[in-house]
């Protein structure tokens, strides 16, 4: 048995300047996926776990593409990762099965749906009896596309990302369960008018915790052999935006397709009722940088308890922001507050530094360059502490599983107002504590330490924080998602319309 492993996998912010061009993905080929993803905990490695020499299972690792989260996939870009995709499962086939990685919230310029339309152009490529598993990402806009033309689709089940490597392992194993002949898989979609707001989606807090509690009640009904709800991404643009409910069901085990049908149907729709319900609790409210600065600031009792931990939604680099706000650095500065950490995507700034060198004092602008939405330029003076090549590994539990890290050549500059820059030149998420450990910081240190991101940096700063405050600072992550013109997406969606009816 032959299942071939492809992906490509981006969240398109579509509110993004940034575009993301062939040359924004690292593509990895053969048995470079196996070097980079083998270890680590990620879609593609739960993939490559299925592998099983004794029962004859081979997965073959194809072709896998990633960018960080940024802007809109540029037509060159989508037409020539597609085309090198399917080219090998042409060329290398026959398969018993594919194995896709994907994201679920992808847009190109020509596909809103971009991930859809892969796995359209997949399912015409190996045609209907080929099974084609898809195990995606819980910010997933799920459509329609998706699913009708994959027997069986899996959703993270955690935010932060803890879970990408058991949900693809539980979704190639359904897929060779079904090569084999032991179950025949039936999905349904259930896609309310609701949207939750990126605040409120931690899913070990309310509401999160009695959505997932309602899928696992389901998951022990017969028949059923998988559930997933995505959360959506509400940073993308387009019809499907939104939150989902998936339910597959063995036909093998209803006495026929229509009982079967009936019972996956009536599943996602009870989820997707009790959520309804629930619909006021996933609007979000975060304080204001003065407020969140000051409450951390009065809030902060000592090195032994740990840093406070700020989490910058509207430069959520997770979610497609710029990495270089400046909005909540200038409060810092007005208010003064002492001992004070984050990272700021800066490449000008960084090559100013390695050419200053280490010991240096130096006077920047740092910031507030990629666009007009994330403040303006910052003036600040310091000395350089350390210079590296921003590259670091993580092997521990992060958001999305992955392991290899690269910021870029990366200054760390202490400045006089006592805070502490570390300066890259690529955007990182901050997502390992490993990104400050590596520049030679010790974050346990600080007394406020501002994460740029909202969910995904909990992992790694939860262990040390005193506590976590959120904190929405304007961008193109904003919590208010009345800061966006969509064109897009439906019409009537809740709380966009309070009117929506489900």
């Amino acid at each position: 048995m032959q299942l071939a492993i492809l992906g490509m996998y981006h969240e398109t912010n579509t509110f993004s300047s940034v575009s993301a061009d062939y040359d924004s993905f690292d593509i990895y080929r053969g048995q470079e996926i196996i070097k980079e993803y083998a270890k680590s905990h990620t879609t593609v490695a739960g993939y490559l776990a299925c592998s099983d020499e004794a029962n004859d299972i081979e997965v073959v690792p194809l072709f896998f593409a990633i960018t960080g989260p940024i802007g809109t996939i540029t037509k060159e870009a989508y037409d020539r990762i597609t085309g090198e995709m399917l080219s090998l499962i042409e060329d290398r086939g026959p398969w018993d099965g594919i194995l896709l990685a994907l994201h679920g919230a992808a847009v190109s310029e020509e596909f809103p749906d971009a991930d859809g339309e892969i796995t359209r152009r997949v399912r015409t490529m190996v045609g209907p009896d080929i099974p084609v598993g898809l195990s995606i990402d819980m910010h997933a806009n799920v459509s329609p596309i998706m699913v009708e033309n994959a027997d069986v689709t899996t959703v993270y089940r955690t935010n932060p990302h803890l879970d990408p490597r058991e949900r693809s392992l539980e979704c190639a194993s359904l897929i060779i369960e079904t090569i084999k002949g032991n179950i025949a898989p039936l999905s349904w979609l259930e896609t309310p008018p609701l949207t939750i707001n990126i605040v409120r989606q931690f899913t070990d807090e309310e509401p999160m915790l009695s959505v997932l509690k309602d899928l696992h009640e389901v998951l022990e009904k017969p028949g059923l052999i998988h559930g997933s709800v995505a959360q959506g991404y509400p940073y993308a643009d387009v019809e499907e935006m939104g939150m989902s409910f998936l339910t597959i069901v063995d036909i093998n085990q209803f006495s026929d397709r229509d009982d079967a049908l009936r019972t996956a149907r009536e599943t996602s729709q009870w989820m997707a009722r009790r959520a309804w319900e629930r619909r006021k609790l996933f609007i979000g409210e975060t304080p204001s940088p003065r407020e969140a600065l000051t409450y951390a600031d009065e809030a902060y009792s000592g090195p032994e308890r740990g840093p406070i931990i700020l989490m910058d939604v509207g430069d959520n680099i997770g979610g497609g922001s710029s990495a270089d706000s400046t909005y909540v650095l200038t409060e810092a500065k007005r208010l003064k507050v002492k001992g004070y950490l984050q990272t700021l995507y800066d490449p000008e700034c960084v090559q100013l530094c390695i050419k200053a060198g280490v010991g240096a004092s130096i006077i920047l602008k740092v910031g507030g360059k990629t666009d007009n939405f994330h403040g303006d330029p910052v003036t600040v003076s310091g000395t350089i502490r350390t210079l590296f090549d921003g590259k670091f590994e993580d092997e521990g539990p992060t958001h999305g599983g992955f392991r290899f890290y690269d910021g870029g050549p990366t200054a760390v500059l202490d400045t006089d107002d006592e805070h502490t820059l570390v300066l890259t030149s690529l955007r990182c998420g901050n997502t390992s504590r490993e990104q400050m450990y590596s520049a030679g910081v010790t974050p346990e240190r600080y007394r406020v330490i501002l994460a740029k991101g909202v969910v995904s940096p909990r992992p790694a700063y939860a262990p040390i924080a005193q506590e976590i405050v959120l904190v929405n600072s304007p961008g193109i992550t904003t919590s208010d998602l009345s800061f966006f013109k969509y064109h897009r997406r439906r019409h009537k969606l809740y709380p966009f319309e309070e009117a929506a009816h489900y």
